[in-house]
């Protein structure tokens, strides 16, 4: 395991005061809500992007964008349907989505997608 800390995002309310860290071979998701910290190896994940908050409705959700209901079944680890927030798709497993709110999620999005090209 590499332990070098490539981003580590800042607790706020929004994310239920939970920490997203990425590091080059794995993310770590902290989760209350799953009582653990979830790792995922970088070989498991499939696809990640940045998603709008959903507090607009359907009008504002849909606009101008192609809607892929696989995103809709997963699981949501803090507030993210209030705000723009991440959605990381996996490879395999029960859940395949996980929608959560790190403080810069384009940022995050950035990072996480320089490691999966390498």
């Amino acid at each position: 395991m590499n332990n070098t800390l490539l981003y580590a995002s800042k607790r706020t309310a929004k994310s239920l005061w939970q920490q997203y860290r990425i590091y080059p071979d794995r993310l770590e998701l902290q989760s209350w809500i799953l009582l653990h910290t979830v790792v995922l190896p970088i070989d498991e994940i499939q696809a990640v992007k940045v998603r709008p908050s959903v507090f607009g409705g359907w009008i504002g959700l849909t606009r101008g964008m192609k809607i892929d209901f696989r995103d809709m079944w997963g699981i949501k680890i803090d507030y993210c349907d209030l705000c723009p927030h991440v959605l990381l798709r996996k490879k395999s497993g029960l859940f395949n989505a996980i929608a959560f709110s790190p403080d810069e999620p384009e940022k995050f999005v950035e990072i996480c997608k320089s490691i999966l090209s390498v």
